[in-house]
């Protein structure tokens, strides 16, 4: 009785609306819908996310009542995006979607492929009610599974496949090398042709092995759903630096050395794209070193970007110039040297951190949030010398 009643309610909502709710793929996927709940997905809007109301808050679209940032922020709300294209007046709405679910389940899982724009890319969307895109596996497979049961164990058993509320694809290649979360999070270009926030990934498409979902979506215990038991599922948290940064520091490797008496640490980034992309963003790496009950601490090492126009840093959209970057490019190793003379017995700390926003940068956007200010880190190492 349950599944009819909620089979009969997607029906009705396919028809009322382009995107199923999220909460009514809770009732077979509550794992993954505990999980979506606590994720930048869920929390995209100006209503949930203090940092990007505090830049939406400077823009000067604001005032315009052009929303832009709906296409990746809050792609679920079709009514708002619809009235961008036409022209109308737009500022997002404190409504059931911008707080609930500004990139929901479906916003994914119906994107049919990506279109490559020198601005930002962008998302596809299949119209087929209640037809949504998936990997099997971690692979792309010739099925399309509709709900059926087969026999199991010589046929004393049958064992459910397939949802019995939608069809799952298993053709689309985006979604098992990971290309599908390129048409947000490739690259964005302001209309000074400038790429305030880019990846630069490493090569030109993303392996079967190493990719957007098998680092940020890895496999965790607890079912997919429960209809179909199994084992583990995609984790649906997607993990970054504001959720489950210890995934990325998987793909960090800190060493040191002193070849000329002089301390050098050693930090290489084994992940695909570049570190800390976001233009916000501040990295830091801090050394410590315990010599006889004495701790000296060195000066950080501040790993940045800087936009500007003019010779003078600018907010993004108006920057037409990169003042400074020195962050970690993909597959890069980066050695930074220390004016200090490591001595044997001592106990040497590296710790690589960041700032969800630098904190200067905070102060001028008025973000008061304690959790975006802190210092965070993102992987320690004790090294005994």
């Amino acid at each position: 009785m349950r599944h009819l009643t909620l089979l009969i309610t997607l029906t009705i909502l396919a028809q009322a609306a382009p995107f199923v709710p999220s909460k009514v793929c809770s009732k077979c996927h509550p794992a993954i819908y505990k999980e979506y709940m606590g994720s930048m997905h869920r929390n995209s809007s100006v209503f949930n996310d203090p940092v990007h109301k505090a830049v939406w808050d400077k823009h000067p679209l604001k005032t315009k009542q052009k929303y832009n940032c709906a296409v990746c922020h809050t792609p679920t709300d079709t009514k708002l995006i619809e009235a961008f294209k036409k022209g109308k007046p737009t500022l997002p709405q404190a409504n059931r979607i911008q707080r609930d679910e500004p990139i929901g389940c479906a916003t994914c899982h119906r994107i049919q492929s990506i279109r490559a724009h020198a601005q930002q890319n962008e998302n596809i969307y299949s119209n087929k009610p209640k037809y949504y895109y998936a990997a099997k596996g971690g692979k792309t497979v010739k099925e399309r599974v509709k709900f059926h049961e087969e026999p199991s164990f010589f046929g004393l058993f049958k064992k459910a496949k397939g949802s019995p509320f939608h069809t799952i694809d298993y053709t689309n290649r985006l979604f098992a090398n990971g290309a599908v979360c390129l048409g947000c999070h490739d690259h964005k270009r302001n209309k000074q042709g400038l790429a305030i926030c880019s990846m630069d990934r490493k090569g030109a498409e993303p392996s079967a092995k190493t990719n957007c979902v098998t680092c940020h979506m890895p496999q965790v215990s607890g079912s997919l759903s429960t209809i179909t038991e199994t084992k583990t599922h995609a984790y649906h948290g997607f993990a970054g630096l504001h959720v489950r940064p210890d995934l990325l520091a998987k793909h960090i490797a800190l060493t040191i050395d002193a070849p000329k008496g002089k301390l050098r640490v050693t930090v290489k980034n084994q992940a695909d794209h570049r570190l800390f992309s976001h233009p916000l963003r501040l990295a830091q790496l801090r050394v410590t070193i315990e010599r006889q009950n004495k701790t000296v601490t060195l000066p950080p090492v501040n790993l940045f970007t800087v936009l500007g126009k003019n010779g003078r840093p600018a907010m993004p959209w108006v920057a037409d110039t990169v003042l400074k970057q020195n962050g970690i490019g993909a597959k890069e190793s980066r050695t930074f040297a220390f004016d200090f003379m490591p001595q044997k017995k001592d106990r040497i700390t590296v710790t690589l951190g960041y700032y969800i926003v630098n904190p200067q940068s905070a102060r001028k956007l008025g973000i008061k949030e304690r959790g975006i200010k802190e210092f965070k880190v993102l992987k320690s190492k004790i090294f005994p010398y």
